[in-house]
């Protein structure tokens, strides 16, 4: 809306490639960025103020090298003015909706505190999230990409599969350990990194390792981070039938900053947890 407002929709694709990185490397910060940190956070045992000590160095570098991309590849001309139509995107702070955000803020605090805790009745927590909605803002229900839900569910049980094959497991019980760095970067290409976490955790011996990879995985293809193939639907939503020029794009910019990252992040994978 803001770009179509100041005559600047070119820029749309390029922004949407670097708001996919900062998405991918900005949500490793927290236990709660990335479902593939929440259920490896879950597992590990470890402490919040341990686990964002680790993941905060790549972090950083992360944040400093989105700067330099944009600088360098988007920003050429420094003193380019826009202007923007603010009738176009302006829109008034409605009272009627005061108790949305207030439910939605209090629903926020309350998830994030089930996941620090590590409660073990979640599905209560799911089924008061659930409640509210549908008390508050049941229309919400509506504008869920379940399409985009289901195929992950899919992932998820195509996952459980694998890891209860017993041939496989042998397998990747020696395989795994002491690569999961590697082994979580590719296998996420093929199943997402949310489902490799899962199938990989039970043949763990470096967890760090593990979700390092885990949240570099996302940088590679498109099918490697749930973040990404969120960002695709949205865009040939809005543009349909260009969905290949955001894959080239998307590749394209994704692997400039993974060619920079995965040995840092490897050379991290070293630093344990525990």
């Amino acid at each position: 809306m803001i770009f179509r407002s100041s005559g600047k929709e070119k820029y749309i694709l390029p922004v949407i490639s670097m708001e996919n990185i900062a998405a991918i490397r900005g949500s490793l910060l927290m236990p709660f960025g990335s479902p593939q940190n929440l259920f490896l956070y879950g597992q590990s045992g470890t402490s919040a103020k341990n686990f964002i000590l680790h993941m905060l160095p790549l972090n950083v570098m992360s944040a400093v090298l989105l700067v330099i991309f944009v600088m360098v590849l988007y920003r050429k001309d420094l003193g380019e003015t826009i202007e923007i139509d603010t009738s176009k995107t302006a829109s008034e702070w409605l009272s009627q909706g005061r108790v949305k955000r207030i439910s939605y803020m209090l629903l926020f605090l309350f998830v994030i505190g089930v996941i620090v805790t590590r409660t073990q009745y979640w599905y209560i927590a799911l089924a008061v999230v659930l409640g509210v909605i549908a008390v508050v803002d049941r229309g919400l229900f509506r504008k869920v990409d379940y399409v985009l839900l289901f195929t992950f569910l899919c992932f998820f049980i195509f996952s459980s599969s694998i890891a209860a094959n017993e041939g496989i497991s042998k397998f990747l019980g020696k395989a795994v350990s002491g690569n999961e760095y590697w082994w979580s970067i590719g296998l996420s290409q093929f199943i997402s990194n949310v489902p490799a976490s899962i199938v990989l955790y039970p043949f763990t011996t470096n967890f760090a390792g593990l979700i390092y990879g885990a949240d570099t995985a996302g940088l590679v293809s498109l099918i490697g981070s749930l973040a990404s193939v969120i960002n695709y639907r949205i865009y040939v939503r809005e543009y349909p039938g260009q969905g290949g020029k955001f894959i080239k794009v998307f590749t394209l910019v994704s692997w400039a900053f993974f060619i920079i990252v995965v040995i840092p992040g490897f050379l991290l994978s070293r630093w344990s947890f525990f």
